[in-house]
C-alpha cells in the first residue's frame, strides 16, 4: 500500500508485488488560509482521510488485509509538522506556501548564501522550514514548547503509523540542516545548525536512507485496514516518488508531474545546483542518486481556482458547479485555438519558482480584450502552466547535461489529453502521457519500496509504466509558442518589482 499526502488532496494505491496498480482512492484535503499570508492544514484531517482511501482501496483490490504487509509513504514537502514523542500532532501543519515565517526567519544573512549553496544544497527563501519553525517558536510557544520534533508531512504520517519519530537526510532537506555534500549522512550539520538557529533537540533521529522506519502499530494497522505485521518503509518526498512513477530513476529521463504544483523530476549521479535557475540536486533514497528539485511553481491547482472560483464559484454569483465540471472546462478550452486568442495567464498564484525564483509574484490573466471569453480563458489556464515548464526545461536539461528528446507525463493532469498536446507544442518534444495518472507519485512510492525490499529492480521500473498516449508537437503550434515565451518571461521580470511592493511582508509588531 503507497500513501501519497499531497498539498491538496491523499490519494492510496495498492500495487502487486510485480508493480502493478490493483487500486487506488482518492479524497481532497481543507487548505486553511489565515491573515498575513498564513496557509495551514490539519495533521488529524490527513489521517481520517488516509484511513477512508486506504479501506475503499482495499476493498477495491479485493484482496484481504493479510495480505498488505508493506505501506510506503510520501509526501508535499517544506511543509512543517510539530509531533509528540509517539508521532501525534501538536497543532496544524504549515504548508510550504505559508508566507508568514519571512519576518522571523534568522537565516536570511547574504554572507552566508555561498556556504549554504555549498554545504546543503540550497539558501534560505525565507518561507521554508527555518522559517516556519521561527514562526511556531515566536507565535505558539507553547506548541514549540511541547514539540518533540519538527518533521515533513511524510515523517509525520510514518511516525504515527509506527509510533516512533524519524526522518532521513533526504526528507530533512527542506529543514537546511544536514551537510548533503556526502550522500548517506545521518547526522545533522552544527555549522548549518548555527546559522540556522535550529535546536539539534527538536529535530528527529537521523536514519538511513531506504531503511524501514519499522513495524505498524495495532492501532494503525486496524485504521487503515492492512496487516497487523506490515512494515512501514522508507518514507519520502514527493519529487523522488514522481521520478520513480515517470520512470526517471536515472539523468536519461525527464519527468513532469501536474498535480497542485508542476515539478519537473530526474535522478543525478551527483550533487549538482544552479542557484540562478532555483535548481539543485538533493540526496535521493535511490542508492547514491541525487533527484533534481525543479518546483516550477503552480500547476493543476491553477486549472482548481480558475474552474470552481471564476467559472463556478460557490458564492451566490453563479451556477452551481456540475459533477463534470472540470471536463466542461477541458472541452471549451479546445476549441479554442493556441495562444488563446491572444490572451496570456501567469500561473505563479503562490510565487514563481524555478526557473526564475519570485515568491511575491502572482497570477492573472494578460491582454484582456472587448472580445476575450472564458473560453480564452480556460484555454490560456492550460497554457501558461505548460509554457512555465517549457521556461524551466532548457535549464533543467542543461544540469542534468542531457538533451532531452521526450517528457514523461504523470499527475492528475496528465488525465487530459489536451493538456499533453499543448505541453507537447510548447516543448517541442514528444510528451508521453501515462495512464493511472492521478496514482503517479504513489505508484512512484509503492514501486521504490518493492525495490528497497528487493522484489523489483529500479531499472525495470519503465517496463511497468503504461502509456496512455504519445503527443508528438504540431510544427505550427510549436512556432506560435516559441514567440509568446519571451513575451512570458519578459512580464515575468518586469512586474517583479511592482508584486514585490505589493506584496510586501507586514512588520512583525512589538
Amino acid at each position: 500500500m503507497a500513501i501519497d499526502l499531497g498539498s491538496t488532496g491523499v490519494k492510496v494505491a495498492v500495487v502487486d508485488p510485480a508493480g502493478i496498480v490493483l487500486a487506488d482512492a482518492g479524497e481532497v484535503l481543507t487548505l486553511i488560509f489565515l491573515p498575513g499570508g498564513g496557509v495551514e492544514q490539519d495533521p488529524n484531517q490527513w489521517w481520517a482521510a488516509i484511513g477512508r482511501c486506504s479501506r475503499r482501496a482495499i476493498a477495491s483490490s479485493g484482496l484481504p488485509a493479510k495480505d498488505i504487509d508493506l505501506v510506503a509513504v510520501t509526501s508535499q514537502y517544506s511543509s512543517t509538522v510539530a509531533v509528540a514523542a509517539d508521532g501525534m500532532p501538536l497543532a496544524n501543519a504549515v504548508l510550504w506556501m505559508d508566507q508568514r515565517g519571512r519576518r522571523h526567519n534568522p537565516a536570511l544573512n547574504p554572507d552566508h548564501a555561498s556556504r549554504w549553496v555549498e554545504l546543503h544544497g540550497m539558501r534560505p527563501s525565507g518561507n521554508d522550514d527555518i522559517g516556519h519553525v521561527a514562526m511556531i517558536r515566536t507565535e505558539w510557544p507553547d506548541v514549540y514548547a511541547a514539540a518533540a520534533a519538527f518533521v515533513e508531512p511524510m515523517d509525520a504520517i510514518a511516525a504515527r503509523l509506527t509510533g516512533h519519530v524519524s526522518a532521513t537526510q533526504g526528507t530533512m532537506f527542506p529543514m537546511f540542516a544536514i551537510d548533503n555534500r556526502t550522500w548517506g549522512a545521518t547526522d545533522y550539520s552544527d555549522e548549518l545548525l548555527s546559522m540556522s538557529t535550529l535546536e539539534r533537540a527538536k529535530l528527529p533521529e537521523l536514519v538511513r536512507m531506504g531503511a524501514p522506519r519499522g513495524t505498524i502499530t495495532s492501532e494503525s494497522a486496524t485504521h487503515l485496514g492492512v496487516s497487523a505485521t506490515a512494515v512501514v518503509s522508507g518514507a519520502t518526498i514527493d519529487s523522488v516518488t514522481s521520478a520513480i512513477g515517470t520512470g526517471a530513476v536515472d539523468a536519461t529521463t525527464c519527468g513532469l508531474i501536474i498535480g497542485t504544483t508542476s515539478v519537473m523530476v530526474t535522478h543525478l549521479d551527483s550533487k549538482r545546483h544552479d542557484p540562478a535557475h532555483g535548481l539543485t540536486a538533493a540526496p535521493s533514497p535511490v542508492p547514491s542518486q541525487y533527484f533534481l528539485v525543479a518546483e516550477n511553481g503552480v500547476g493543476g491547482k491553477a486549472l482548481d481556482v480558475f474552474v470552481n472560483n471564476i467559472v463556478y464559484p460557490d458564492d451566490g454569483l453563479g451556477l452551481a458547479a456540475p459533477d463534470d465540471a472540470y471536463e466542461r472546462v477541458l472541452a471549451a478550452a479546445a476549441v479554442v485555438p493556441p495562444g488563446a486568442n491572444g490572451l496570456m495567464f501567469l500561473p505563479w498564484l503562490v510565487g514563481s519558482m524555478a526557473p526564475a525564483f519570485q515568491r511575491r509574484n502572482r497570477g492573472g490573466f494578460v491582454n484582456i480584450g472587448l472580445g476575450t471569453t472564458r473560453l480564452d480563458m480556460a484555454r490560456a489556464v492550460l497554457e501558461g502552466v505548460a509554457q512555465n515548464a517549457s521556461w524551466l526545461l532548457p535549464h533543467f536539461a542543461a544540469l542534468a547535461a542531457q538533451d532531452y528528446g521526450e517528457v514523461s507525463l504523470g499527475g492528475g493532469g496528465a488525465g487530459s489529453a489536451l493538456w499533453g498536446q499543448i505541453l507537447a507544442d510548447c516543448f517541442g518534444v514528444p510528451v508521453r502521457r501515462l495512464a493511472n495518472s492521478r496514482a503517479t507519485n504513489a505508484h512512484g512510492a509503492a514501486l521504490l519500496a518493492l525495490a528497497e525490499r528487493g522484489t523489483i529492480a529500479l531499472g525495470d521500473v519503465r517496463n511497468v509504466l503504461t502509456t496512455e498516449q504519445l503527443h508528438d508537437p504540431d510544427p505550427a503550434a510549436h512556432a506560435i509558442y516559441r514567440r509568446l515565451l519571451p513575451s512570458f518571461i519578459e512580464f515575468h521580470d518586469l512586474a517583479a518589482p511592482f508584486y514585490g511592493r505589493l506584496n510586501a511582508p507586514e512588520k512583525p509588531t512589538s
